[in-house]
């Protein structure tokens, strides 16, 4: 008996040292041998050093790019009006044509394991599953609508109506299909934007945007407002004075970027960690108009944002004009910028 107990004893340590050695089976690069990818609304794909590395076979329009390991996808909406996915430059058709009312446009993209999750509206793709929306019928995705923890699906958006105020969403996987659940406003009077959402630890949840004219997330679905450092004038209408576009969590801590708006009624990128906003300036000289953040990444130990900055400049004879300038950002560094290009989004490699 002592020896059976041995034995057991033996096995469960292997089967445990086995699985630690699976969940940790990801690497994560060193600096220097990452790549960043960006990606444009018609399908071209750039570098840090502003080179096309690649345009998308039959893109008629990309909506978001994504990596594991070495491989990167975008979703969007080819030329052969099928419904798939990009991998590395090469599109993969999935075999869902037999729904008579897919798009064809997938609107957001996320992986876990062998699987691929597509936003085709209203249903979620799983490979070539599809499993349906409740409820779907006033509902809008977000930009960075589509995440997945360890298998579990979840996607983000807005309930939008003609004469009432809108509620942000999330919808959760259900029993083989997505049920919805109403994100919680302080009152029934304002209306609740939901833009973005990040997930972990396969239960948890963070989506990002704005009720009334405050920005917020939701963690777990339980509402935080978050402080502002401007004071404007309130508007007329019911928009927003912040606003989070991006969240994610890194080492325990929630990142939340996207903006506030000033007493000039100029939008100022701003990032909230754990609810205490810093701006985020980049240093230039010139006046700058506008400013937002738009996306965050982290990766391994570092944290990548994605900023765009419109800024006065002086002509040669003495006029002026505006500029846009693009950032790529780690940790508080610039490491690239980009003029006049359609971004939507990145990914590190």
């Amino acid at each position: 008996m002592r020896t059976f107990k041995i034995q057991l004893l033996l096995a469960i340590s292997v089967l445990t040292l086995m699985a630690s050695c699976d969940k940790d089976e990801v690497t994560v690069k060193r600096r220097g041998e990452r790549q960043v990818y960006v990606l444009t609304s018609e399908g071209h794909i750039y570098d840090l050093m502003g080179d096309r590395i690649m345009e998308l076979p039959n893109c008629e329009y990309a909506s978001e790019i994504i990596s594991d390991g070495d491989d990167y996808f975008v979703s969007g909406k080819s030329t052969k009006d099928k419904v798939g996915y990009w991998k590395n430059g090469k599109w993969n058709t999935l075999h869902v044509d037999f729904i008579e009312n897919v798009s064809h446009e997938t609107q957001g993209i996320a992986k876990w394991d062998y699987y691929i999750y597509l936003f085709d509206y209203p249903y979620i793709l799983k490979n070539s599953g599809i499993f349906p929306l409740d409820d779907y019928e006033n509902f809008s995705p977000s930009g960075k609508c589509l995440t997945v923890s360890n298998g579990k699906c979840y996607l983000a958006g807005g309930e939008f109506y003609d004469e009432e105020p809108s509620n942000a969403v999330l919808y959760y996987e259900h029993k083989g299909r997505y049920a919805k659940r109403i994100l919680p406003k302080p009152s029934e009077d304002v209306s609740g934007h939901a833009t973005c959402i990040y997930a972990y630890d396969t239960d948890h949840t963070i989506v990002g945007g704005h009720v009334g004219t405050e920005p917020c997330i939701w963690v777990d679905t339980v509402l935080q407002v978050l402080p502002r450092t401007f004071n404007p004038p309130l508007p007329e209408y019911d928009l927003p004075l912040g606003h989070v576009s991006s969240v994610v969590r890194l080492n325990g801590h929630i990142y939340a970027v996207g903006y506030e708006t000033d007493e000039e009624g100029h939008d100022k990128a701003i990032m909230w960690v754990d609810g205490v906003p810093q701006p985020i300036v980049s240093g230039r000289q010139e006046r700058i108009i506008f400013s937002i953040a738009e996306e965050l990444i982290a990766y391994g130990e570092d944290l990548y944002m994605l900023t765009f900055e419109c800024y006065e400049k002086r002509l040669a004879n003495g006029e002026t004009d505006t500029g846009l300038d693009i950032f790529i950002w780690m940790n508080d560094r610039i490491i690239a910028k980009y003029n006049n290009i359609d971004i939507v989004n990145f990914t590190v490699v």
